[in-house]
């Protein structure tokens, strides 16, 4: 059966556990900066708001790589880098309306969620269980989408509250 990665904010406690995890097992060290999933945290109100690819159906990172170096794999949804010819120009980062795609600290290639091939190691660990993955049906499907609208809402409500 399918699966999908459903992630709520409403859980998530801000601790970057899944960050941590996420840089753990794609590059073999700790290190915030190298998780392909980033979460904003909030202290005052304690919200932390989880960024990552949605694997989405319009895909504007792959469209906007001039380069071709950005492919969707059609059953999965996860999209990929070929490193070999991406020239790092980080349009991919730019075109992302989830704010999902972060270059990667040392070789500046696009760090992209490609869950783990199928087994997301952040979901592992989530401790208070804010991403979880989960068997997918249309009900499921549906409450990814409004979990991840509530999401940008409020990084859209974040973001201009920074600016003033």
């Amino acid at each position: 059966m399918e699966q999908l990665l459903l992630v709520d904010m409403d859980k998530c406690t801000g601790c970057k556990q899944c960050t941590l995890a996420c840089s753990l097992i794609k590059d073999d060290l700790f290190d915030l900066a190298r998780g392909r999933i980033k979460v904003l945290k909030k202290e005052d109100i304690a919200l932390g708001i989880q960024l990552l690819c949605e694997q989405c159906e319009a895909h504007p990172c792959i469209d906007a790589c001039t380069d071709g170096a950005l492919s969707r794999d059609e059953t999965t949804g996860i999209i990929t880098v070929d490193a070999e010819i991406c020239t790092e120009c980080g349009s991919c980062v730019e075109a992302c309306p989830y704010h999902g795609i972060r270059l990667h600290p040392e070789t500046n290639i696009p760090m992209i969620c490609d869950l783990c091939g199928g087994d997301p190691y952040c979901a592992k660990h989530c401790v208070p269980g804010a991403i979880i993955w989960v068997d997918k049906t249309e009900d499921l499907v549906k409450e990814k989408k409004k979990l991840r609208s509530a999401r940008m809402a409020k990084y859209r409500d974040l973001k201009k509250e920074a600016e003033h």
